[in-house]
């Protein structure tokens, strides 16, 4: 190998190197979402994970990060005993997607739900685009159909 070989593959092995510390970086910061905000209710580190300017684009409209976590905190009220477990994850550049899952009780009435006691678990997939290392986007999808008919709320 020539001197000037060698020098190009290790610019490129640096290069990639820092890459996937982001990526890796990322990663963590998302599974914080899952495993700290939401399945533990800790809302209180925030700053630490999300952008300024945070948007969560939801079907019909966007959504701030206060009114995320309002959605959030609602879903911790009527399901106190939520327990989320980060199943996998894939990185790519900015993005980072984690597919998950939810385990609950609904005893409490809000968020929509009755709070009649049922149990639900259910599988969602949110995808987070990265800026400076916060999350700065999100979209995501959770199995709302198998949720209600788990909790007894489905129209029949």
């Amino acid at each position: 190998m020539t001197i000037k070989a060698a020098f190009l593959s290790a610019i490129l092995c640096l290069c990639c190197g820092a890459a996937l510390g982001d990526e890796q970086r990322n990663v963590a910061t998302a599974k914080r979402v899952f495993l700290e905000k939401m399945g533990e209710g800790r809302f209180d580190k925030l700053d630490e994970i999300y952008a300024p300017g945070f948007v969560a684009h939801g079907p019909s409209k966007d959504y701030t990060l206060d009114e995320d976590n309002a959605s959030g905190k609602e879903w911790r009220k009527a399901c106190p005993d939520l327990k989320v477990s980060v199943l996998r994850t894939v990185a790519e550049h900015d993005l980072v997607a984690v597919h998950w899952n939810a385990k609950c009780t609904n005893t409490v009435a809000a968020a929509g739900l009755p709070g009649q006691g049922g149990k639900a678990s259910v599988d969602g997939m949110t995808f987070f685009r990265f800026a400076d290392a916060k999350i700065a986007e999100e979209w995501g999808i959770i199995d709302i159909a198998t949720m209600v008919r788990q909790l007894g709320i489905a129209a029949k």
